[in-house]
Parts: C-alpha cells; structure tokens; sequence
C-alpha cells in the first residue's frame, strides 16, 4: 500500500505539473455582501482568494475555475493563485522544480507575502495537499497548521476555509489526512474559530465520480469542475455563509 501511495503521488505530481498555470488569476463579481460564518461579517462586495493546486487553477478561463464559480454564485469577488504540481510542501524549497513559461514553482504558504501586497480578502481558501503525498502525513499536516497561521497573520480580520485534500475519482480515499488529523486541526486553538474545515468532494462519497474526471484518470474535467463547484457552494452554505441577495 505504502509502495502504491508513492506511486500515485509521483503520478498526481506529473499530472499537476504538466498543465496549464494560473498565477493570481482574477475573476471577479461585484455583487452584493454575504454574512460571514461564525458570525463576523463580510465587507462590502466581499472577496474570496484561492491558494491551490491545479484543481484550483482549472481546465478554461479563469472566471470558469472551479472555485470562482462558486464565489459568484455566493456573490462574492473572487482571487486565484494556483500553481500546477505545488502544495503545502510541494514546490516549495524542499522540492523546487521549474514550471514552463512560469519559473520556478512555490508552495502555498510563498505565495502569501505577494497576495497580501494585492489583496485584502475576506475569506481565503486553502485547496492542495494532493501533491505532498510524498511526504509523511505529520509533516505534511504541521505545514498546514503553520500554512494557516501565516494565512491568519497575513488577514488577521479573514476567515480561512480549509479544503480536505481529496481526488475526484476517488472521493472516499482521504489520502492519509484522516478523521484525526480534521478533528485536530478544527479544534487546535492556536487557530481559533476563524478556521473552517470543509469537505467538498468528500461529500460525492457514494457517487459514481467517473463521468466526472478528465483523461488523466486525475483531474476534473468541466462536468467535474461544475459538480465541485455546486459541492463548494453547499458546503459553504452548510458552514455559515449566505449568498449576496
């Protein structure tokens, strides 16, 4: 099993590396303010910000990833900085590696220094961890944990929503980051209540999930992309969040 996990990581990465990259895509929707969950409430034309992989950045245009779609169906401007083959860990200085056309690649918690000169969001997403899997899963876990404090040190006022890493075409595989390790980081109080933990495709478990995943047997296609994005917004909703009226 270990031997097969590397394995599908190697290929995840591959996959991850080789496709298009979106780097602080904007696709924004200037609609009218949402609540706020845990009961803080959201600035005018509120925005949300993606940090991610390529599940963030996306098969087509920018305004059509995944993540934005939702964010409009929320009413909400919405931000993206995903880098293919990148995650917690990945890309980072622990394994650098180039990105044509881009340069080199960086882990999430890098990119955070440029968003914050941006961007001032209310809420920020964090979506990866697919591609740490090569990694053990305690130290892929503690740069989560710091990943998000930074995230919080960065927008002190923002709520941080935490996608558990999942593959499409495997919604019931949690990849190592097992119902321990949620538990632990929803409830760890150095991040407090502004730390969502949500389970998006998570909730497809049960769901025959293959119509939905591109040729690479890895990726979603635009079925999938669609049906992630009709999970995120449920999922947010189930959070605490309202859409704009």
């Amino acid at each position: 099993m270990a031997a097969l996990a590397v394995a599908v990581a190697v290929i995840a990465g591959l996959a991850f590396a080789i496709r298009p990259h979106h780097t602080d895509i904007v696709a924004d929707r200037g609609l009218a303010t949402p609540a706020a969950a845990s009961g803080s409430s959201l600035a005018p034309r509120p925005t949300l910000l993606f940090i991610g992989d390529s599940y963030v950045a996306g098969t087509g245009r920018d305004e059509t990833t995944y993540g934005c779609m939702a964010a409009a169906r929320m009413g909400w401007f919405c931000k993206v900085a995903a880098g293919p083959g990148t995650g917690y860990i990945s890309g980072g200085p622990a394994n650098r590696f180039q990105l044509e056309y881009i340069g080199q690649s960086t882990s999430f918690d890098e990119r955070l220094g440029g968003l914050a000169l941006k961007y001032q969001p209310n809420v920020v997403v964090l979506d990866g961890g697919r591609n740490d899997l090569f990694a053990p899963t305690d130290a892929v876990y503690d740069v989560m944990v710091s990943t998000i404090a930074d995230v919080q040190k960065m927008w002190p006022d923002a709520t941080v929503v935490f996608i558990r890493p999942r593959f499409l075409a495997r919604p019931t595989d949690n990849l190592g980051y097992d119902d321990r390790l949620m538990r632990r980081l929803e409830t760890d109080p150095a991040l407090g209540p502004m730390l969502i933990v949500i389970d998006p495709i998570g909730s497809m478990a049960g769901q025959d999930t293959s119509d939905l995943v591109a040729a690479d047997k890895i990726h979603p296609n635009r079925r999938g992309e669609l049906a992630m994005s009709s999970e995120l917004v449920d999922a947010l909703l189930t959070a605490g969040f309202t859409p704009a009226k």
